[in-house]
């Protein structure tokens, strides 16, 4: 039984998947950093960027980090600094998003796709490692929804063949594996800000690590070659890859409500976890006990009927939902390229027909939260 208690008119608006939270208090000292920072005229790479990375940093406990203007930025900036070049192996869980993937291609890199967990829906190590050959230069284990990938097995595997481990954590702000936060695992750790993940900014992402070399060469190239803004003195072919400034002070922000929102986040999970987990047609994601997801996402499996008639249904009811993405081998841009593959991601393939996500984000009021357990009961019994 949910434990959440209010009210929820069955007239009501959408309830939306996913939403920025920002309250008033932090949007009116946002306004007042923002209007500091257009007087001052430094917009990018100024104090505020400095500020977020050594908090952040300091939040994670990694010695760097590094803002950047995206998490798909962060992905490629990260295979950049280990040399990957073409032929060269990434790989990469089917089911993610196309970012992870796609990091990879940028730098003319083979993606490897591997098959997931029937029941945590992350890459499962024992594909994993049968996928490993010589030409495999890093591996990217995606925590999808915020649950924490099994990284003691996959380090161990790692350690094994002499691939890095670059962690997707877009999902995973504050998510913790054996009490130790998701992105501090692999060799680098990669976070996006993108509005609507847990942590939101009008875009951006973040890298981090406990390794030098790598840092200085990521802090480089993220500024087209070149240490410090104004200076004609280019080392490296770069990107433009800046984090700027409004979008720093908005993470700031997000850095400071980040517990509360995390707590909120478990808050309506646990009221989910509640009301579904002997409902069943519905599967939960399986979280183990020594992972602590920070929700960015609420993944159900329906496991009996159609899915598409299902996520109707809800939207007839004014819920939001979305399909837990697409297998990445079945996208025709990528059999074009590398030709279709059979047989390889069965349990990814199965899930695309089953997975989806529902409504969860700090801002849900405990009405709207019962009213969605209510609409889903009503609708499967």
């Amino acid at each position: 039984m949910c434990h959440l208690v209010d009210c929820c008119s069955e007239k009501m608006i959408q309830i939306q998947l996913r939403k920025p939270f920002f309250p008033q208090r932090s949007i009116l000292t946002i306004q007042k950093k923002i209007a500091k920072a257009i007087k001052n005229g430094r917009l990018t790479l100024g104090s505020n960027l400095e500020e977020f990375e050594k908090d952040f940093a300091k939040y994670l406990g990694v010695k760097y980090a590094c803002g950047v203007s995206s998490g798909t930025a962060g992905l490629h900036l990260s295979l950049l600094g280990l040399d990957v070049k073409s032929g060269d192996e990434i790989i990469v869980p089917s089911k993610t998003f196309i970012s992870t993937a796609n990091a990879a291609v940028y730098c003319n890199a083979k993606p490897i796709f591997c098959d997931v967990d029937e029941y945590t829906f992350q890459m499962d190590p024992k594909k994993l490692e049968k996928l490993i050959t010589k030409k495999t230069k890093a591996v990217i284990p995606v925590h999808l929804g915020g649950n924490v990938c099994d990284m003691s097995k996959i380090l161990d595997i790692a350690k094994k063949y002499n691939v890095a481990i670059i962690e997707d954590a877009a999902h995973a702000h504050g998510s913790t594996y054996n009490e130790k936060k998701a992105g501090t695992f692999g060799m680098m750790g990669v976070f996006s800000l993108y509005p609507d993940k847990i942590m939101a900014s009008s875009d951006g992402g973040i890298m981090v690590t406990n390794n030098n070399s790598l840092y200085e060469k990521i802090m480089l190239l993220r500024n087209v070659g070149r240490k410090n803004l104004g200076k004609y003195d280019f080392s490296a072919i770069g990107y433009n890859y800046r984090m700027n400034e409004i979008q720093a002070i908005l993470a700031i922000e997000q850095l400071h409500l980040l517990p509360d929102m995390i707590k909120r986040r478990r808050e309506i999970a646990f009221a989910y976890d509640s009301a579904f987990k002997n409902m069943k047609k519905l599967e939960i994601q399986k979280i183990y006990p020594n992972v602590k997801s920070s929700y960015y996402a609420y993944i159900l499996r329906l496991t009996k009927g159609n899915l598409d008639n299902f996520r109707k249904k809800l939207s007839e009811k004014k819920i939001e939902t979305s399909p837990m993405f697409t297998s990445l081998h079945k996208m025709k841009i990528y059999q074009k390229m590398y030709g279709k593959t059979i047989n390889t991601c069965l349990v990814s393939e199965m899930l695309d027909t089953q997975t989806f996500t529902i409504p969860l984000h700090p801002g849900m009021s405990n009405g709207q939260v019962n009213y969605v357990i209510r609409q889903i009961k009503n609708i499967l019994d």
